[in-house]
């Protein structure tokens, strides 16, 4: 399964950069779309808020979730920044895109039963973590990861190595790559955070554009556990598919309408 070679290619002619108006509105669209698939209440304003102003105003607001946009936003900064310099996908990069996204929260009072076992800032885990599944008709479950503390380093340099010797497509080497990070679970929190940065770090690679975990009524975390559970394969390639194709259309709609009303842009940074 690939993305619509014809769709691609319309969209990488255009050599198109957002306005730094229109990235501000799409990165804070996909900090608010990651967190929140994670239980984060801040709202999309707020998420905006935090991004240009540093602050945010409401009624109770958690630390935790304030901390969580903070740091999602270094880490896709970090993840932006490596595209464009074409980093390579490695162990380590993969391990300072976590950490970059949960390492405020260590800093603060999070984490502490981790700390008590010795965890350290941007090391995997030190002890055992589970992973909890939940389906559809509310029944909860736990399964053990696929990497322990002793082993998680060595599985981790073979799944790097997997992916950058594969000869599958993109969307195939991204949908794994996510798929493994969640089952193996490596850090102390945020794997499926990262896991979502890998595939928009793949992906944009390729060429491909930036794209937020808002498909409606479609949630990443559910393709994931419904891939495991039921053993269907290609749900997460159809998920990135269908995400990127519509993130695609989006762009070159906006590029059409700014070319007929003739506007012009200033302040560009990426090419998202």
């Amino acid at each position: 399964m690939m993305i619509n070679e014809a769709i691609l290619s319309q969209y990488q002619k255009l050599n198109y950069t957002l306005s730094l108006e229109r990235e501000r509105e799409l990165i804070a669209e996909y900090i608010y779309s990651t967190n929140s698939l994670e239980g984060n209440q801040l709202t999309l304003a707020q998420t905006k808020s935090i991004i240009e102003n540093g602050t945010i105003s409401g009624k109770n607001i958690k630390t935790k979730d304030l901390l969580e946009q903070r740091g999602t936003y270094k880490a896709l900064m970090f993840m932006l920044n490596a595209v464009i310099s074409k980093e390579p996908l490695t162990v380590d990069f993969i391990k300072k895109l976590n950490w970059l996204s949960i390492g405020s929260l260590f800093q603060d009072d999070y984490y502490l039963s981790y700390k008590q076992h010795g965890q350290k800032y941007g090391d995997f885990k030190v002890k055992k973590n589970k992973i909890q599944i939940t389906l559809s008709g509310g029944e909860k479950f736990n399964i053990e990861p696929l990497s322990t503390p002793e082993n998680v380093e060595l599985n981790m340099k073979t799944l790097v190595s997997q992916i950058n010797n594969s000869e599958k497509n993109v969307v195939e080497k991204a949908a794994f790559l996510a798929q493994e990070i969640w089952l193996h679970q490596p850090f102390i929190d945020g794997n499926k955070r990262t896991a979502r940065l890998l595939i928009n770090f793949l992906t944009m690679k390729e060429g491909s554009p930036l794209f937020p975990y808002t498909e409606k009524g479609i949630y990443f975390n559910d393709m994931l556990i419904e891939q495991y559970v039921s053993k269907k394969s290609g749900l997460i390639q159809d998920f990135i598919i269908n995400a990127l194709e519509t993130q695609i259309q989006k762009i070159i709609s906006v590029f059409s309408n700014e070319n007929q009303q003739q506007k012009t842009f200033k302040g560009y940074r990426f090419m998202l």
